[in-house]
């Protein structure tokens, strides 16, 4: 009918009404093979909407912002806490490998094979279902399942495999930090760091970056994110960079791991994220405590950024009392220009924050 909305078939697919997507379908035909819809399908792992968009003509390998529909059915949540897959989800798993998934594409951030995007979730269900509906089993994918065996073959096969790189990206040393595969058996974490023992001695580089949406990693910060601590300290002691291992960690909100970072030499004022302080980044991102951490050892809050923005600037900025106080009572100057000649003073005022107005002149007079 003219004049009628278009039909938003993503929000109808996210109901889960097969008539309704049928209906939505038929009213527009062409999005079916819309790489955004067949994803968010995959994700959702409906077998049956899944089944009618590829009768409609969606593509099962299509790519949306990264992700393939296979690789948004394992990691569906990614940083959420792993939950074990229902039979559903590994159903619809079973039926897009055999209708065409390839599980051998780089999906999902960083970029990465489907077993071992399975092996950074953490779910050995997914693994054995990939596996047996034909993924290849290299190098890289045995270095993400804690495969001793099967890494010393791909050297044998090959002696420059420690530094070499999968498609998307990845090292195997980066496969292997980011596994979560150890989390529930210290034999497999074990592994875990027998493999990572083996690639360094045979060249790998742990300063060696990855790219995961819009910043370069290592394998300490997936080492962090997997929750790896005996594999982190591994890479610290053997050359990782304990910046980069600071950065991952308060972001991450180890604080205990933060520590060890620092022990093994990072500097609060020399740790940085995007180019910028990191405990400008921290208190920009309203991370509370990790800030206050920082600061508590030695991070300078007059640190400028580029457009001349302090960790003071930052908190003014966000009307957060506690992190200002905390701030002034660091060393923070309230008078500091930026770029521009804004001070946080003026940040404050623009903001008509009476209330932190008062608790700056409180902290100052003290």
């Amino acid at each position: 009918m003219a004049g009628r909305p278009p039909v938003d078939l993503h929000a109808v697919l996210r109901r889960g009404n097969l008539a309704d997507v049928r209906a939505a379908l038929r009213a527009d035909p062409a999005s079916a093979r819309s790489p955004r819809l067949v994803t968010e399908a995959g994700r959702l792992a409906w077998r049956e909407g899944l089944a009618l968009l590829v009768r409609a003509g969606a593509d099962l390998n299509a790519s949306w912002r990264g992700y393939h529909p296979l690789h948004a059915l394992i990691q569906d949540a990614p940083h959420a806490r792993r939950v074990k897959p229902s039979s559903e989800r590994l159903n619809c798993l079973d039926w897009m490998l055999a209708h065409g998934a390839d599980p051998d594409l780089a999906g999902a951030w960083p970029p990465a094979r489907a077993v071992v995007v399975a092996a950074f979730v953490g779910e050995r269900a997914y693994v054995d279902r990939l596996v047996a509906g034909g993924a290849a089993v290299n190098g890289f994918v045995c270095a993400a399942l804690a495969d001793v065996r099967g890494v010393r073959r791909a050297i044998g096969a090959d002696p420059a495999f420690a530094v070499a790189r999968d498609v998307g990206g990845l090292t195997a040393l980066q496969c292997c930090a980011g596994s979560r595969l150890g989390g529930a058996s210290p034999s497999v974490s074990r592994a875990l760091t027998e493999v990572a023992s083996l690639l360094a001695d045979h060249g790998a580089d742990p300063h060696a970056k990855a790219r995961s949406w819009s910043h370069e990693i290592d394998a300490t910060y997936l080492s962090v994110s997997s929750g790896n601590r005996e594999l982190f300290e591994w890479l610290l002691d053997r050359g990782g960079d304990p910046h980069d291992a600071l950065v991952a960690t308060l972001w991450n909100r180890r604080l205990d791991w933060a520590e060890s970072a620092l022990a093994h030499g990072a500097d609060p004022n020399r740790a940085a994220e995007a180019g910028r302080p990191l405990l400008n980044e921290l208190t920009r991102w309203g991370q509370v405590e990790p800030a206050l951490w920082l600061l508590a050892r030695g991070a300078d809050p007059n640190a400028k950024d580029g457009r001349g923005w302090t960790a003071v600037h930052q908190a003014a900025s966000r009307g957060n009392e506690r992190l200002l106080r905390a701030m002034l009572d660091a060393g923070g100057d309230w008078s500091r220009p930026d770029a521009l000649g804004q001070t946080p003073q003026d940040v404050v005022n623009e903001r008509h924050r009476e209330r932190l107005r008062r608790a700056v002149i409180r902290a100052l007079l003290r």
